[in-house]
């Protein structure tokens, strides 16, 4: 049934119940705000005077450094929600990065978990008094999910999502969702509910998608950690794009139950939920509290898996695939000086490397696609039909009205997911037969790569072509690291450069010049197994204590 009134007022709306929520005193003052023509503002809350010295302090710490100094009485978890609801204020208002707004609720939990801690003299869980950021998917009881779709607004949630639940039993605190494209599935955040979210280093470029609001709020230091999801890159591409350490998980490790999504009932391709954090140790201090509540007790998909330690212990010495590119694409000169230096600082470490081409990508996106597309873009236009809304430019010209996509009959579907377990067969060989090339006895550790051929574009600019697919068809646990910056005149494209297929200049005229990345953050992946969240978080510090940062 059609909703009675514009979907831009119903928009509207939902856009000043939000806005209402910032208290007056977090409001920028006019005589500090930014003007539209400054782009870089990640730096705002430290030179703008708005922010005390405490309230920097605590915001620019990691998670695991809050929960330390929450547990030890050092901070209250009042003094640090207020001070993050603040700094989230502060980025809403500069980057249009939330949807949901539960600053009251989070300030009277954190009050409510001190008078715990007062009378305890002890925390009630490994998270006690942290605030946690979520992507707009997931339910918490009373606000909306709309994942940008102007018909789901204004329908609040009935009850927590199965992760909700369990992040509060850890002693989490719940403040903000954020922001995400309509349908989840383009790599940019707009909707046409709260608008597009912007990028903290380059308010030109985007911060990525579907998880965009996330990355943007934690790169902003407005959240300690996030919670994304993945199902083509939405966790792994904008993290990469802003500078943070984050996991895609495997299917099962993190709860998904409850959390509003779209292609329900498709489980072809799992997405799957993770952390988007700013150090190694908070992505341990999320998948191990997480693990600690027992979630498989409340959700039948989460695995009974707790967090196993031994397995972060890993040889002194680790190979490492090189994967530059997937043979037909290379990765622009961003992301190829990154691959270099990770390469680099990893040897004279005393790690070593082999080339390792994940060709396979180019099935796996032709197959990962299919799946996408089988039902012809049904469920995108029923539910921008029932509003009246119209779908972004370029999800229209996918799976849109005047797309005309062929509907897949139940048999192609079959052969197609038939082809993915041929695909993870001829994987896990070709993997399994990196034994002995690497000098260890042991096949490659990891696989490092970009998630995309790029760093981040921008606004409308689509993704010619990007490295996403793999992970999630496969089940493959893979992590995201912060490298560098893109540097205006170390990332020029050579002169004497030559494309190795078509794609591949298409994407390097995409790219073009730095100017059109100016500032943006550069990271990289780095691909295990299935269900290897342990090892390749161990191996995340490997790289984070051996590469550092270059920017």
């Amino acid at each position: 049934m059609a909703v009675s009134e514009s979907w831009e007022a119903i928009a509207a709306r939902k856009q000043q119940e939000r806005d209402s929520k910032i208290p007056p005193q977090w409001r920028i003052p006019t005589s500090l705000l930014p003007k539209p023509d400054v782009l870089d503002v990640h730096d705002f809350p430290k030179t703008s005077g708005f922010f005390t010295d405490r309230e920097l302090l605590v915001t620019e710490s990691t998670a695991s450094t809050a929960v330390s100094k929450i547990a030890s009485g050092e901070w209250s978890a009042l003094e640090v929600t207020e001070a993050v609801c603040k700094r989230a204020a502060v980025a809403q208002q500069l980057l249009n990065c939330i949807t949901e707004i539960y600053f009251e609720e989070a300030i009277a939990r954190a009050k409510e978990l001190d008078e715990i801690f007062k009378r305890d003299g002890k925390t009630i869980g490994p998270l006690h008094g942290l605030p946690i950021s979520l992507k707009d998917q997931f339910n918490i009881k009373g606000l909306d999910s709309t994942i940008g779709y102007v018909s789901y607004a204004e329908k609040p949630a009935t009850s927590d999502s199965t992760l909700v639940t369990v992040l509060v039993q850890a002693g989490a605190i719940l403040y903000v969702k954020t922001n995400v494209p309509a349908t989840l599935m383009m790599g940019e955040s707009v909707n046409n509910v709260f608008g597009r979210t912007k990028n903290p280093r380059n308010r030109e470029l985007t911060s990525g998608g579907s998880s965009g609001g996330e990355s943007c709020l934690v790169s902003f230091r407005g959240s300690f950690m996030g919670v994304g999801t993945d199902i083509g890159g939405s966790i792994r591409h904008p993290s990469s794009f802003t500078g943070l350490t984050a996991m895609r998980p495997s299917h099962g490790r993190v709860s998904y139950q409850n959390a509003v999504n779209t292609y329900l009932g498709q489980e072809a391709v799992r997405s799957c939920a993770g952390p988007m954090c700013r150090s190694v140790s908070d992505i341990r201090l999320f998948m191990s509290a997480v693990a600690s509540q027992t979630p498989w007790l409340l959700d039948p998909q989460t695995l009974p898996i707790p967090w196993r330690s031994d397995d972060e212990k890993l040889p002194e010495k680790l190979c490492f695939g090189f994967g530059m590119g997937d043979g037909t694409v290379m990765p622009t000169p961003p992301l190829m000086r990154a691959m270099e230096l990770t390469k680099a600082k990893l040897i004279a470490a005393g790690h070593s490397f082999i080339d390792f081409i994940p060709s396979e990508h180019i099935e796996a996106a032709d197959i990962i696609s299919k799946m996408w597309e089988a039902d012809s873009g049904e469920e995108f236009q029923r539910d921008t039909d029932v509003s009246g809304e119209p779908l972004h430019p370029q999800l229209e010209s996918w799976l849109g009205h005047t797309a005309e996509v062929e509907k897949q009959s139940v048999f192609d579907t079959w052969q197609n997911q038939h082809k993915r377990a041929l695909l993870a067969q001829r994987w896990l060989e070709k993997w399994q037969a990196t034994a002995s090339e690497t000098g260890t006895g042991r096949p490659i550790d990891g696989l490092i790569m970009p998630s995309t051929p790029f760093p981040a574009p921008r606004h409308d600019a689509g993704y010619p072509h990007h490295w996403g697919a793999l992970s999630p068809l496969l089940d493959l646990t893979t992590g995201v690291f912060p490298v560098t910056q893109v540097n205006l005149k170390k990332d020029v494209i050579p002169a004497d450069w030559k494309p190795i297929s078509d794609t591949d200049e298409k994407v390097w005229k995409y790219y073009g010049k730095p100017e059109n990345h100016e500032n943006a953050l550069v990271g990289l992946t780095v691909i295990g197994r299935r269900l290897e969240e342990e090892k390749v978080t161990a191996m995340l510090d490997v790289i984070n204590k051996a590469v550092g940062i270059d920017y």
